[in-house]
């Protein structure tokens, strides 16, 4: 039997494609597990899931802390009630400047 090909009309026109890294930053008993999307453009998406790891009797466990989010030009934060997030938010920066200094030199 011979190979037949079979002309298929494509109906889809690409208008851009993006990029997703996953990463993870360590600070003390807090690790933020980062996933962010990019393109042609910049940063598309900034995504930061905040993990208290904490030694105790019973091994060590982890906790969700917070959640931070950037999403075209808007951020967003979602924290439990009584944690300090200042360093939080300053980590959220700091983790925002180093991957638009990573896509500059790109």
């Amino acid at each position: 039997m011979k190979n037949k090909k079979i002309m298929v009309t494509k109906i889809l026109s690409e208008k851009t494609r993006t990029t997703q890294v996953e990463a993870i930053a360590k600070e003390g008993e807090y690790e933020y597990q980062t996933t962010y999307s990019y393109n042609e453009n910049g940063i598309t998406r900034l995504q930061c899931c905040i993990i208290q790891k904490a030694k105790t009797d019973l091994g060590e466990q982890t906790v969700h802390a917070g959640y931070m989010t950037l999403e075209g030009d808007s951020k967003s934060m979602n924290f439990p009630t009584g944690i300090d997030i200042v360093p939080h938010i300053s980590m959220f920066e700091n983790i925002l400047k180093e991957v638009n200094e990573g896509l500059i030199t790109r």
